[in-house]
């Protein structure tokens, strides 16, 4: 390829805008973060196995609580006693929440330890598809989770799904994936600032993890504890994903769950997306990005 033929690529590159060139730069964000997970085959091991791992000491908990497959007082509280699928549902979703928090929340550090962030800085496209491709990787890798955690638990344990409230369940997905951006921006503009900041992200996470109903209802919680889990985007989406797949599309609390959903997606994103922007040219202007 000659000189000429390689600058005209290389300007045509510079050229691309618009939404397409952007998804096409997360695609690309995406792709290399599998490439280097496959190269690492214990990883993908430990990717296929723990998922079932996951749920297993939930599974011996509950038996050993409930003394069989239904739950009275569960079902006094949230209508159903099958607390096996409640559990099932609820940790299977605990798994793509972590990947998103962590997986996205460290991926400008990451790119920093490599040496690699200033350079991604510098690319033609937004700043966030910076984190928007690092999501994409993570909901595939934790959707893969979520699969394989809710296929052995129906062919090992005998989980019961409701087939027909799996594409709405898929809907829940989607929105929960915005609220849980603005989430993860925030998370990116602590790392940012304070670089060595898991401790906060850990104090962060496990706040929410503690809050929402993934294998517990709300009404357990104390009564400080519920206003909190009612504030997070968190709550409702495990809500309502465990609510289709259980119960259908007819739930008027399913509903409930998506409503409040839909409206935490445009707090959350809005006050994400604008603290990302700040912060980014904080650090930019402070030329922080390589220190570590």
């Amino acid at each position: 390829m000659t000189e000429i033929k390689r600058s005209a690529i290389f300007e045509r590159m510079w050229k691309r805008e618009g939404f397409r060139a952007e998804l096409r730069a997360a695609n690309a964000l995406a792709i290399k973060q599998w490439k280097v997970e496959f190269s690492y085959p214990l990883s993908v091991l430990w990717f296929i196995v723990m998922p079932i791992l996951w749920f297993i000491p939930l599974l011996i908990t509950g038996t050993a609580v409930s003394g069989g497959e239904e739950s009275t007082y569960l079902e006094g509280l949230v209508g159903t006693g099958d607390w096996l699928s409640y559990v099932a549902i609820g940790s299977a979703y605990a798994g793509l929440s972590i990947s998103m928090m962590w997986g996205t929340g460290f991926a400008l550090r990451r790119e920093q330890n490599v040496g690699t962030l200033e350079t991604l800085m510098t690319t033609p496209m937004g700043k966030g598809t910076l984190v928007w491709g690092s999501t994409l990787h993570n909901l595939q890798h934790g959707g893969l989770g979520v699969i394989l955690q809710l296929c052995g638990s129906v062919l090992i344990f005998g989980v019961q799904l409701n087939i027909w409230g799996i594409l709405p369940a898929l809907g829940v997905v989607a929105l929960s994936i915005i609220a849980m951006q603005g989430l993860v921006f925030t998370i990116v503009c602590v790392i940012l600032l304070a670089k060595q900041a898991w401790m906060v992200v850990e104090l962060l996470s496990s706040v929410l993890f503690l809050v929402a109903p993934m294998s517990y209802p709300i009404a357990v919680l104390p009564p400080a504890l519920q206003y909190i889990s009612v504030a997070s985007p968190l709550t409702w989406s495990v809500e309502g994903f465990r609510g289709f797949l259980m119960e259908g599309i007819g739930s008027s609390l399913v509903l409930n769950a998506v409503g409040a959903l839909i409206v935490l997606d445009v707090v959350f994103l809005v006050l994400g997306v604008l603290m990302f922007r700040y912060t980014e040219r904080y650090v930019r202007m402070k030329g922080a990005l390589s220190q570590f």
